[in-house]
């Protein structure tokens, strides 16, 4: 079996995570490494071993991959990406797919009319945590009634380019999207949303988010996320309550759950395991690398990517024109 020829474009610490996981798969070769800072490249091919260093994807392209992750800042990821998909190369892009709709739909665009398969990275789907709530909920276990979420960053102003949007997208783009991301992943496609939020400490539009989703299950979920609460554990949590049921993650470390009213509280610790397994990132590249060799679909595909890109922006939307918005309708009009 041929293996799959990829190439790193951005040297930053989510390129080392990916890098150490793929070079552990022997249906991988790590062939180049580019970074507009070509030291920075260097760096990161000296950890791979025999990886060709650049400053640009063309050096990448000359180097006959077949797939590219990519994995610079986020509002830099539309060109690079389109490039590839233009070229027929694979690509899997950490998140976000874009920061505005247009970006989105370029993406689309490109992805629909490509021979290269697009996924993008999003490896809070595949933590030991929300994976066992996912677990409990298809199985029939837990029936989702209710559920609240939220995911606190502690410091935003630090450091300072995390409160820069031309760099992040804005707060929910760099912070909060895998919790927006596990709301349709657990609890299927959504029917209403709305979203107050405000700017607390910083000169964002928006640092400081509460928002109210309805389901098309009749779930209902609340979802609250600050970007200046310190970090206090756990600062990330999911609680989903069923009929004398109720689940419950602390961060990526446990999760307790009991599933009738004289049940015992079961509880599940996941802090011995490794970091990249226990986030969900050696599984997102199994799972992108099994569809290239399989062709299979991929973990987070197109259409996946490009309903979470929608509503990102309908929650923002939302925020600055405080109505409600029937995002199921919107879904139907942009997909169909």
């Amino acid at each position: 079996m041929d293996k799959q020829r990829i190439g790193i474009f951005g040297a930053g610490y989510i390129a080392s995570v990916h890098t150490d996981i793929l070079g552990q798969d022997d249906r991988v070769e790590l062939v180049g490494v580019a970074d507009m800072v070509e030291a920075n490249a260097a760096r990161l091919a000296a950890s791979i071993g025999n990886a060709r260093t650049g400053t640009t994807l063309d050096d990448l392209f000359r180097l006959d991959v077949d797939t590219v992750y990519i994995t610079t800042p986020n509002t830099t990821h539309v060109d690079p990406v389109v490039a590839c998909l233009n070229e027929g190369r694979n690509v899997f892009c950490e998140k976000p797919m874009a920061t505005d709709l247009d970006g989105g739909d370029h993406i689309r665009e490109a992805a629909q009319a490509s021979s290269g398969v697009y996924n993008l990275g999003m490896n809070r789907r595949y933590a030991w945590t929300h994976a066992k709530l996912k677990s409990l909920i298809d199985a029939g276990d837990l029936a989702p009634y209710s559920a609240q979420l939220k995911l606190n960053r502690g410091e935003l102003l630090r450091p300072a380019w995390t409160a820069d949007p031309t760099k992040t997208g804005g707060f929910l783009y760099e912070t909060t999207i895998h919790q927006i991301d596990l709301l349709q992943y657990l609890f299927g496609p959504i029917a209403t949303l709305r979203c107050a939020a405000r700017s607390a400490i910083s000169n964002a539009e928006f640092d400081d988010f509460s928002m109210l989703f309805t389901f098309e299950s009749g779930t209902v979920a609340t979802l609250s996320s600050s970007a200046h609460s310190g970090w206090s554990f756990p600062f990330e949590r999911i609680e989903i309550y069923g009929r004398y049921a109720t689940a419950m993650t602390e961060e990526l470390e446990r999760v307790r759950y009991a599933l009738d009213l004289d049940q015992t509280v079961h509880t599940e610790d996941y802090t011995h395991i490794a970091f990249a397994e226990k986030g969900g990132y050696a599984k997102e590249d199994r799972l992108f690398i099994d569809a290239l060799v399989d062709g299979g679909r991929p973990p987070v595909g197109i259409d996946d990517a490009y309903a979470l890109n929608l509503l990102l922006a309908a929650i923002y939307e939302s925020a600055r024109e405080n109505k409600e918005i029937d995002f199921a309708e919107r879904v139907r009009t942009a997909i169909g």
